[in-house]
């Protein structure tokens, strides 16, 4: 007789890597302009972040970038009878549009994410940025996991083989899922970085400090599924 059991792993985990997405855009008529606009924004950003944190310009990694132009369409007034039955239109181009998308990854730091959302507000023409909370090492917590849904699924064969009145020997097979199932701690957007706008840079320090102290991401729960099967004897 083989028994078949299903185990469950569930932990919650505290973030310890902090990943900050930069989103910037640029709008000009023609190519050149975008690009030379786009760029000079990155450049801006990323050297006025550098100049005064600890962060550097390469510790931002580029993941996307696009210049497309965009059109719109307008229709044209008929001007001859033969007009009425056309469907005359125009398409009209709306200009170039830059976009470039990059990642800064450190490792869980309210501190370091205070200063960089402080300083990020007092940047003209900031970007949009998003900031995800994450876990750095998941193939050990996926690990941990398997351990616990194996255990989890141990319990239930031996309940049940008590119950058939048989002995459990061994495991003979596991199929783990492919992937934990993963919920963030949380994340933030701020679009030029509005929730921190207008205040004077004698609030600097005291913007720094109020983030470090109030904000709390929630924690990070992983879970794992398992199929086992269990011989069993007399």
């Amino acid at each position: 007789m083989q028994i078949f059991m299903n185990g469950h792993g569930e932990r919650d985990f505290t973030p310890d890597q902090i990943v900050a997405s930069v989103t910037f855009d640029f709008h000009a008529d023609t190519y050149d302009e975008a690009l030379k606009g786009g760029v000079e924004k990155v450049k801006s950003y990323i050297n006025g972040i550098s100049d005064i944190t600890d962060f550097k310009p390469e510790d931002f990694k580029t993941r996307a970038y696009s210049i497309q132009e965009h059109f719109h369409i307008n229709r044209l007034d008929p001007k001859t009878e033969a007009d009425l039955e056309k469907n005359l239109q125009k398409r009209v181009s709306d200009g170039f549009f830059f976009s470039q998308y990059a990642c800064l990854e450190f490792d869980y730091d309210k501190a370091r994410l205070a200063k960089l959302l402080t300083i990020s507000s007092k940047i003209p023409n900031a970007p949009m940025l998003h900031i995800n909370f994450g876990l750095k090492d998941i193939e050990s917590k996926r690990r941990e996991l398997i351990a616990v849904a194996y255990e989890d699924a141990k319990k239930k064969a031996e309940a049940l083989s008590v119950a058939a009145n048989k002995n459990l020997r061994d495991c003979v097979r596991v199929e783990i899922d492919s992937a934990p199932h993963y919920e963030r701690g949380g994340d933030m957007m701020f679009k030029e970085s509005a929730a921190f706008r207008g205040a004077s840079m004698d609030s600097f320090e005291q913007q720094i400090k109020n983030i470090d102290e109030t904000f709390k991401p929630d924690d990070i729960t992983l879970s794992k599924d398992i199929s086992c099967v269990w011989e069993t004897s007399d």
